[in-house]
C-alpha cells in the first residue's frame, strides 16, 4: 500500500497546472452572426416550377421549398421564363427570405386560329 502523503506532490502539480490553465487561458472566441441571406423559402401552389442556381425545382405538397442561398445567385427564373431578383423580399431574423411564386398556367393544348368574333360581326 502507498501512504496517502506520497500522493500530495502529484496533487500539487495537478493543482498548479489547473490553476495556470485557468489564469492564462485565451479569451473566449467572439460570436459573429451571419449578416445577409442564408436561405430562400419559395412558397406557392403545388407543382409551381422555378429555376434557382441552375437547377429546376417544383413546389411539393407542403406548399414550400427552402434552399440554401448561393453566394453568386441573386435571382431566379420563374416558370414564365422571366428572371426575377431575390433580394427584394423581406428577410427574417434567421436570414431567410420568403419568395412567393406565381401559379404556373396550364400549357395551352389548342391554338385558336379563329378570328375573334363579337356581337357586331
Amino acid at each position: 500500500m502507498v501512504p496517502a502523503l506520497d500522493y500530495v506532490p502529484a496533487m500539487n502539480i495537478l493543482h498548479a497546472i489547473t490553476l495556470a490553465t485557468i489564469l492564462h487561458s485565451a479569451p473566449a472566441p467572439a460570436v459573429v452572426c451571419h449578416k445577409g441571406t442564408v436561405s430562400y423559402k419559395f412558397v406557392g401552389p403545388v407543382g409551381s416550377t422555378f429555376t434557382y442556381a441552375g437547377a429546376k425545382y417544383s413546389v411539393p405538397r407542403s406548399g414550400w421549398i427552402e434552399l440554401l442561398a448561393e453566394r453568386e445567385d441573386k435571382g431566379y427564373l420563374a416558370a414564365n421564363g422571366r428572371s426575377l431578383p431575390l433580394d427584394v423580399w423581406p428577410i427574417d431574423a434567421f436570414g431567410t427570405r420568403t419568395v412567393p411564386l406565381q401559379e404556373t398556367a396550364a400549357p395551352q393544348t389548342h391554338v385558336d386560329t379563329e378570328p375573334i368574333r363579337t356581337i357586331n360581326n
